[in-house]
């Protein structure tokens, strides 16, 4: 089943270029300071568990709402797509790692947990970059054409429904920061509307602050 027009899909690269940044970071990060104070541990653990989270999410919408969807309408194509979302499960183990290891450093923080950390970060880095290289070949193309806006848009319904409010300002930040002006703008429209209203107040100065703390140092 595909439809003669292509929806707009892409805040799937976009969402994406999020996490291709976000885990090697973390690893520079826990790196640039081998021995930190106990307040920078929780600090930057905390971090790294939300940007773990982000991606856990994001997995999970895919699985319940893209991929059943694609299987099911166009099973000529179901062997490929099938096999992209396999992929999953070896990201999930890379992730299930990095949770272990961020746990590890936050309980018993030195130089060989936080080398411990950063070396779990740099695996699930390696392991999900082609990962996303697939979905944005092999995957998005086809629901471009096979989903409808609605059900495209319902990733996005399903990310944001599942950011404590506590951490937008944190999640809409790593998203937008690396954005030209164009696809901020874009990626800003689907905030809501008392969001991109009082965007400044909610998410810039917020994240700005945030961010200097994140970086401090490095």
């Amino acid at each position: 089943m595909s439809k003669t027009e292509p929806i707009e899909v892409r805040d799937m690269a976009i969402v994406h270029r999020t996490f291709r940044n976000a885990y090697a970071e973390a690893a520079r990060l826990v790196r640039a300071r081998p021995t930190p104070s106990a307040e920078r541990v929780t600090f930057l653990a905390d971090h790294i568990d939300f940007g773990i989270a982000m991606l856990h999410h994001h997995h999970e919408a895919e699985d319940e709402l893209l991929y059943p969807l694609l299987i099911e309408r166009v099973p000529e194509q179901a062997g490929t797509t099938d096999e992209v979302a396999k992929e999953h499960l070896l990201v999930q183990a890379s992730i299930e790692a990095a949770k272990n290891a961020c746990s590890a450093w936050r309980n018993q923080p030195s130089e060989e947990t936080g080398e411990a950390l950063a070396a779990s970060l740099d695996e699930l880095n390696v392991v999900l970059q082609p990962h996303l290289d697939d979905e944005e070949q092999k995957v998005v193309p086809l629901a471009a054409v096979t989903l409808t806006q609605a059900e495209w848009d319902a990733l996005g319904e399903h990310a944001q429904a599942g950011i404590p409010r506590d951490k937008m300002a944190v999640a809409f930040g790593m998203l937008l920061e690396p954005l030209d002006e164009s696809d901020r703008a874009f990626m800003k429209r689907g905030l809501p509307l008392p969001v991109r209203m009082l965007f400044p107040l909610m998410i810039q100065r917020p994240w700005k602050k945030y961010a200097s703390t994140l970086r401090e140092g490095t």
